[in-house]
């Protein structure tokens, strides 16, 4: 397992796929959250409108929002998270 890596809200954690499918996973963190042992994130995946709770496998990286403000062009899905996203003002 990877060592603990510190974290922003924001970051990317980019996740090797199975070694057939040759290509990575990326989720927007949301928190890392704190305890003993492995690093684990509260992440949203691309192509995902939920969160979910990740201890990530070797290999995985954390790249940062500065250095990514959107998501690859590869990483296909929905973004950003509809309840993030304003309505439109609708005319009556």
């Amino acid at each position: 397992m990877t060592a603990r890596t510190t974290t922003h809200d924001g970051d990317w954690l980019v996740v090797p796929l199975p070694p057939l499918e040759r290509g990575w996973r990326w989720a927007r963190i949301v928190e890392q959250l704190a305890g003993p042992g492995p690093a684990r994130f509260r992440v949203r995946w691309v192509g995902n409108d939920r969160d979910s709770v990740v201890v990530p496998s070797d290999g995985y990286r954390i790249e940062s929002a500065a250095d990514w403000p959107q998501p690859p062009s590869s990483a296909i899905g929905l973004w950003p998270h509809p309840a993030d996203t304003p309505e439109p003002d609708r005319a009556p």
